[in-house]
């Protein structure tokens, strides 16, 4: 498969996460499903991955399991702080800091679903 057509498969992967946010959040279900941001996770752990993936082989990079978790792990805890940073998150305690390790943990099992994905094309 081309770069382009895993390119496109990146972005509609990209679609698919975000839809779900959105619908997630226009309908409260991050407040009324106490887990449903674990599915929501793991999809943007998917689109991460696959975008890594599409930027490793762009640039050369070695397209390895370990590249492409460390890729979604750095894209994860950037969202992590930009939800501290626009006010999302608003208190920190245990609670917070045992959810951001969960979600992830989520993102980096959608980056390892992302790279089987990879190595299938």
């Amino acid at each position: 498969m081309s770069l382009r057509a895993r390119f496109y498969l990146a972005l509609a992967s990209s679609f698919i996460a975000i839809g779900a946010h959105l619908v997630a959040d226009y309908f409260y279900l991050y407040w009324t499903l106490p887990n449903i941001d674990i599915p929501i996770h793991i999809l943007g752990g998917v689109m991460s991955g696959l975008f890594a993936g599409v930027g490793l082989k762009f640039f050369g990079f070695n397209e390895s399991w370990k590249n492409f978790l460390l890729t979604v792990l750095v894209i994860g805890i950037s969202w992590e702080v930009l939800e501290i940073g626009t006010g999302a998150v608003t208190f920190f305690d245990q609670k917070y800091i045992i959810d951001t390790i969960k979600d992830l943990i989520d993102d980096l099992l959608g980056g390892s679903i992302a790279y089987l994905i990879w190595r299938k094309l």
